[in-house]
């Protein structure tokens, strides 16, 4: 089981503006609770691994589930969501690569809506969508099970 944690809300998410590879945009005060609020929802969860976008939002919520799980931080510019010179097919096929490494299980990857919407899309076969800022997916990739943990705020 894979969980996928979309990054708590950033500054740009509150004004509707595209982020793309922008590394900079952080959290704002609700992200820093979505990000708590999930990286309690993860405790006892048996998390073995934390993956992270380098992008600032989505470091700092797995900074903060980090912290609260004991895990150290893995970033992988695999992670990043789509950029803004990047076609779809381009995006899909850096998801491919981080999905065919055989994470081991109960692995948490915090990353950004489309690029866990199309993960969630590939383990699952159901159509990709756009998880809220700071909730928590659950992929079986043996039975293809989706389900959302944590619909947070």
């Amino acid at each position: 089981m894979i969980l996928w944690v979309r990054h708590g809300q950033s500054t740009w998410n509150l004004i509707d503006r595209m982020q793309g590879h922008e590394l900079s945009p952080p959290l704002t005060e609700l992200g820093r609770e979505q990000a708590a609020a999930a990286a309690e929802s993860l405790v006892g969860a048996g998390v073995v691994r934390l993956l992270s976008s380098p992008a600032v939002r989505a470091r700092q919520t797995a900074d903060i589930i980090g912290e609260r799980l004991g895990l150290e931080v893995v970033e992988d510019p695999m992670l990043l969501e789509k950029g803004l010179e990047e076609s779809m097919v381009e995006v899909l096929v850096r998801v491919r690569q981080v999905l065919d490494r055989d994470l081991p299980d109960h692995t948490v990857v915090v990353s950004h809506g489309d690029t866990i919407g199309l993960a969630i899309g590939m383990l699952s076969g159901q159509r990709p969508e756009l998880p809220a800022n700071g909730s928590i997916i659950s992929v079986d990739p043996a039975t293809q099970d989706v389900s959302v943990v944590a619909p947070l705020r």
